[in-house]
């Protein structure tokens, strides 16, 4: 029994792939959770493993063709069934079966095409006529026009195997994969200046915090920490040959402070808060194109060393673009942290579903007051973007108020 394969739906925002390359080839055997094909996504290239066994029959999409979400790119058949001969698109029986001199004269027009009209102007003047598709002598049926339209092809540069030089829809696709192995042959376009080209990952961002901004009533409260005792910390943990970061101290500190707020830990749901029972945080990692979120999972149960080697796996993986989608995946709550490019205080856009994030500055002397007197302490400011539909500001400033007292005595973090 032959089993699709189909574009998987890897994120929540996902609604298209793109086939980087086929792992098999038609006819080799298949497998299952063996990888059969590499699929780009909008935030990350991750292999695709064959749910079934057999061999592998179709192939439907070429590489660094584009499909929708649940679309089959390929078909696996049982063992010993030889590849489908539907590999190769057949030519529409109407194209070869017609006669050319039963071409219609005047079909009628489908949906999207509209017939040549020949206009006058005021004393009889005719109207040069605007055309939907190509010139009258270039044949070919209605569905090719409308293709070519959409491709932005020419169909008088494409050669015609049908009847008297008709073109055929397997010529207009035959042409435009030829024109996709000479684009990518060819070096870019050159751009205009003050242009660059929206890569994949700049386009997801742009998507995501979009709709985080349009849609998530955002507020923001932000806290100044005494990172004195946490500093002490780092230093004697990367002595004893177990660094941590900052960084690990506050997803750390997060995690025990969501423990006490777990609405801060949850996703608003249309009619519902949906609470979640895992405390998953997602960390922001700069790359050269933008930046991914990779996932801790399970911070509730992990000690400040085992957080420190989860971040720094996942920010190798993610830089040098090994990060799979899973490890992107299941975010319950996030920081972004920019006090290593000297940002003393900022706010963070949420990643939706998630009903907040912490963004972090830098740890830096400060004037403060202690006892009457004014003294330099080691301070770092966080602010915590918050959605309002899920919380209320109240509730914000107890969870900073908690994370504030957590960090402030990090001995907490090592029990």
């Amino acid at each position: 029994m032959a089993t699709d394969i189909t574009m998987p739906k890897l994120s929540d925002t996902m609604t298209e792939g793109r086939l980087i390359a086929w792992k098999k080839s038609v006819g080799d055997k298949v497998e299952r959770g063996e990888i059969i094909a590499e699929v780009e996504t909008d935030k990350a290239t991750m292999e695709l493993e064959a749910f079934a066994s057999g061999v592998l029959a179709e192939q439907r999409v070429k590489p660094g063709e584009m499909a929708a979400v649940g679309a089959v790119i390929g078909v696996i058949g049982e063992a010993g069934e030889a590849p489908s001969p539907a590999v190769e698109k057949p030519t529409p029986p109407p194209e070869t079966a017609r006669e050319p001199s039963a071409e219609p004269a005047a079909a009628e027009p489908t949906a999207g095409e509209l017939p040549e009209r020949v206009m006058e102007r005021p004393g009889g003047e005719p109207v040069p006529p605007v055309s939907a598709g190509p010139p009258e002598e270039t044949k070919a049926a209605p569905v090719v026009r409308r293709l070519a339209r959409e491709k932005g092809v020419d169909l008088r540069q494409v050669p015609g195997s049908g009847p008297e030089g008709r073109i055929l829809l397997e010529d207009l696709e035959r042409y435009l994969a030829k024109r996709e192995e000479g684009e990518a042959a060819a070096p870019a376009a050159p751009l205009r200046g003050g242009e660059e080209p929206l890569s994949r990952m700049r386009s997801a961002i742009a998507k995501v915090t979009a709709e985080s901004w349009r849609t998530i009533p955002h507020f923001y409260e932000t806290v100044e920490i005494d990172m004195k005792e946490g500093g002490e910390i780092v230093r004697e943990l990367k002595g004893s040959g177990h660094a941590v970061t900052f960084n690990d101290l506050v997803i750390k500190g997060s995690a025990l402070a969501l423990a006490a707020f777990p609405r801060l830990n949850a996703s608003f749901a249309g009619d519902r808060i949906a609470l979640h029972e895992e405390i998953n945080i997602g960390f922001a990692v700069a790359m050269e194109e933008g930046l991914q979120v990779p996932v801790v999972k399970g911070c509730q149960g992990l000690a400040l060393k085992e957080i420190a080697r989860h971040t720094v796996r996942l920010a190798e993986r993610a830089r040098s673009g090994a990060i799979t989608q899973e490890e992107i995946s299941g975010g319950t709550f996030s920081v972004s942290n920019l006090g290593m490019y000297g940002i003393e205080e900022f706010a963070a856009v949420i990643l939706p579903p998630q009903a907040a994030i912490l963004a972090v500055g830098a740890v830096a002397d400060r004037p403060a007051v202690c006892g009457g007197e004014l003294v330099v302490a080691r301070t770092m400011r966080v602010t915590l973007s918050c959605d309002h539909r899920v919380v209320d500001g109240a509730y914000g400033a107890r969870f900073l108020e908690e994370l504030k007292r957590v960090l402030e005595n990090p001995v907490l973090m090592l029990v």
